[in-house]
């Protein structure tokens, strides 16, 4: 078969300027630059003379790009969470997380577990209300897998616990613990979270919400050593939640290059690994036009998962009306998963974003600024315990 590239001349990036400077006019080709914060920029075109050598994919230490879809099911009331819960695993969900608005009790778990093969399935808590007790909750949740005889070495999941976040004195001893019971009983759960939700400020922001998040995952690392839990453990038994916000390249740039430095905080402890990274829609200023929010959805969804996250909550799309949420705006929000899975393929594709010149060079300027701004954190201990 003829190879039709040959038919065209390659052209050199001198003469791609010279072209567009005559069409600019006197215009300065710097006018075009995209100035996404004081210290992050743009040009408006790449050329292949711009990588010296083309980056090599991030793979992640796998061949694929695959994510878990996710959901948030609000339990104010077990029977009604319970309904939505199975609505949702018939509907395609693999790890919904639970928003718990009270504490709940092991009879409120058997309810809204009621016929789930937690092995099939990623369960992921979340504590809304005050006074948290995640070691309770993890107990409870323990107990009663223990009573369903499962196989506690197949359960994933998750507790939203970040001792800096919600406390004053910092619980380190009881993540500990748990983590303990983590590493001898269930390696697949994670009972830690940075939760770096808060830090996200848009693209303005962007190297400062990299730079606190390591500064944050590498105190707990610090923390955890000091109780005698090697970082490879600790890694293996935490996750980062993420917001996603609507700038499409900035969003997929931020999560490759936190994989990259996140990597980078580890070797630094003497192990190897990568992040867990799940992906949450930022609760931005939106408007109430339902079918806007959803194409929202969809392109903040792609850049989550071009960036290379780990598990995806895609919120519907009358959550910024204060409405609650319905059976059809949860089954779109899943269905965009779905389709970026079913039709787009993104999942087969280790790292979806490697060979863009923009997402390659956007990449490494993220990672350059915002590890000389953690180093600057780590120096004024922002967050030591």
């Amino acid at each position: 078969m003829k190879n039709l590239l040959e038919d065209f001349q390659p052209v050199s990036k001198a003469e791609w300027l010279a072209k567009m400077e005559k069409d600019l006019k006197g215009k300065p080709l710097s006018d075009l630059q995209w100035h996404i914060s004081e210290t992050v920029s743009t040009p408006p075109f790449y050329h292949p003379e711009d990588m010296s050598r083309p980056a090599p994919p991030l793979l992640k230490g796998r061949s694929s790009n695959e994510w878990a879809i996710g959901e948030y099911i609000n339990v104010k009331a077990p029977e009604d969470a319970h309904t939505a819960l199975m609505e949702g695993l018939n509907g395609g969900v693999e790890a919904p997380l639970f928003r718990l608005y009270q504490p709940i009790g092991e009879a409120d778990i058997a309810l809204l577990l009621s016929g789930v093969a937690p092995e099939m399935v990623a369960l992921n808590f979340g504590e809304y209300y005050t006074n948290k007790a995640p070691e309770a909750l993890f107990h409870t949740f323990a107990n009663w897998l223990n009573k369903q005889k499962a196989p506690l070495k197949n359960i994933a999941g998750s507790i939203d616990f970040d001792p800096l976040l919600d406390w004053s004195e910092p619980p380190i001893q009881t993540l500990a613990q748990l983590m303990r019971n983590c590493i001898e009983k269930m390696p697949l759960f994670r009972p830690l979270q940075v939760n770096a939700k808060t830090f996200h400020g848009g693209p303005e922001q962007v190297v400062d919400e990299l730079a606190m998040t390591l500064a944050k995952g590498n105190a707990y690392l610090n923390a955890l050593e000091a109780e005698g839990i090697n970082s490879q453990a600790a890694n293996a038994h935490l996750q980062f939640g993420l917001a996603i916000s609507k700038s499409y390249f900035v969003e997929i740039a931020k999560l490759r290059a936190f994989r990259l430095l996140w990597a980078n905080i580890l070797k630094g402890h003497g192990s190897i690994g990568q992040p867990f990274i799940t992906a949450h829609f930022a609760h931005e200023s939106q408007d109430d036009k339902v079918n806007t929010n959803i194409i929202r959805a969809s392109t903040q969804a792609m850049s989550a998962v071009i960036g290379g996250i780990d598990r995806l909550y895609v919120l519907p799309s009358n959550h910024v009306t204060g409405e609650p949420d319905q059976p059809f705006g949860r089954r779109i929000a899943r269905n965009v998963q779905h389709l970026l899975k079913m039709e787009s393929h993104l999942h087969r594709v280790a790292d979806p974003g490697a060979g863009s010149f923009l997402i390659e060079k956007l990449t490494a300027q993220l990672a350059e600024q915002a590890w000389a701004r953690f180093q600057e954190l780590d120096q004024q201990q922002a967050f030591g315990f």
